[in-house]
């Protein structure tokens, strides 16, 4: 299903995605694994691009990434096209959790890992927003971690391009950001499937990675 599909940023296609993966776990065990996807309209084509960032969380060194893309027929529904974008995600993440168990254990799920992530579900719940970004190092090493919080994640993680802000309302109450409509939509099935997942604006792997693979799409060959 996704064995072949990617490449690397030079162009180079990888051949065996899982034994990729797997080479680099021998390299840094403590890997944090996440897939993410983006898209865009290009003329009557809509493009999906779809990444599997691999990152050490305590290393600030960068991450790497591989990716594919996807060419559809131009979908102009706007809530299809970002559930696509949730669909992708989940088939790549559950195909990597289950092909990654033989010889993948997560080690990235430290208590100050959990305490990060309770924070972001709780930002996008609407709470911390006054706090500022030189705070949020404090604010989040005062949490409290209970037993939910330590829950068996599946082996990747999900970032996707969702908004958790309303946004703004049409003159009749409606709201006019489909990316909060999808967050509300999509996200609450990502994560009641055992995935953690990061929306905006820590996304990378949607909104950083596959957002500039989108943008050096060549037109001209679309």
């Amino acid at each position: 299903m996704f064995k072949d599909k990617f490449k690397k940023f030079d162009g180079s296609e990888i051949p065996d995605i899982i034994e990729y993966i797997h080479e680099y776990i021998k390299k840094d065990p403590t890997v944090t694994i996440t897939v993410g996807c983006d898209s865009m309209q290009v003329r009557r084509k809509t493009i999906y691009a779809i990444t599997i960032m691999m990152y050490n969380i305590d290393i600030k060194n960068g991450a790497h990434v591989v990716f594919f893309k996807e060419i559809h027929k131009k979908i102009r529904n706007k809530q299809q096209k970002l559930f696509n974008e949730a669909k992708y995600v989940y088939d790549l993440g559950m195909y990597l959790d289950k092909e990654l168990a033989s010889f993948y254990t997560r080690k990235d799920l430290t208590d100050d890992a959990r305490k990060k992530y309770k924070y972001h579900l709780l930002k996008c719940d609407g709470n911390f927003l006054n706090v500022e970004n030189h705070k949020e190092a404090s604010v989040i090493k005062n949490l409290n971690l209970v037993p939910a919080d330590f829950a068996n994640f599946r082996l990747v993680d999900i970032h996707v391009d969702f908004n958790p802000k309303t946004g703004s309302m049409n003159p009749d109450g409606a709201i006019k950001n489909k990316s909060y409509t999808a967050y509300k939509s999509f996200v609450p099935w990502l994560k009641g499937t055992g995935f953690r997942t990061w929306s905006k604006p820590v996304a990378y792997a949607s909104t950083s990675a596959a957002d500039l693979l989108l943008k050096k799409t060549d037109k001209k060959h679309i």
